[in-house]
């Protein structure tokens, strides 16, 4: 079964951004803050509206957080997206979760995920990733779901849960900015 929404020829292309090189991340009606810590760097993709750095510990490996939009009624179901996201997952040590949640009048579904981050897998890395996890969130914005995705190694995503849950905190809809 093809993805629900990738970075590869012939999806839609995500629209052009105004987010700023600093400050809030504004897409779709909304608008959140990244912490601090984190560093925003160029996208990767055409596809991503933006994109940071989760600085790791002395020796470990840094985090990935991508944000993805692509336009109204584009990108797939919440579910299949969710499924998705942990079927890139491989020898888990527990499941993964799926929670649904609102943040400041916004409906919130945040998907949860660890093991291998799977080689291969569309949007995962050409090599598997032991010792992995996610953290995603997709937000039902007012023009389009928006799509949050941290990677990283499991004990930097882990110490990272107050940023990404301070993330959520900051959402703002258009009709609140």
């Amino acid at each position: 079964m093809a993805p629900s929404h990738a970075e590869e020829a012939g999806a839609p292309a995500a629209p052009v951004s105004a987010t700023p090189e600093s400050g809030p991340v504004r897409v779709a009606g909304i608008s959140f803050a990244p912490p601090a810590a984190w560093r925003r760097e160029p996208p990767e993709s055409s596809m991503r509206i933006a994109q940071f750095g989760i600085p790791g510990s002395a020796g470990e490996k840094e985090g990935t957080v991508a944000v993805y939009f692509f336009g109204s009624g584009q990108g797939g179901g919440i579910a299949d997206n969710a499924k998705r996201w942990q079927d890139q997952f491989t020898d888990s040590p527990r499941p993964g979760t799926v929670t649904s949640l609102e943040r400041n009048g916004l409906k919130v579904t945040v998907v949860t995920a660890e093991g291998t981050y799977g080689s291969g897998m569309p949007m995962g890395p050409s090599t598997p990733e032991p010792g992995f996890a996610l953290w995603g969130a997709i937000i039902e914005a007012p023009q389009g779901n928006v799509f949050v995705k941290a990677t990283g190694p499991r004990a930097l995503i882990e110490r990272s849960r107050p940023d990404l849950d301070a993330l959520l905190s900051s959402l703002q809809s258009s009709t609140t900015m």
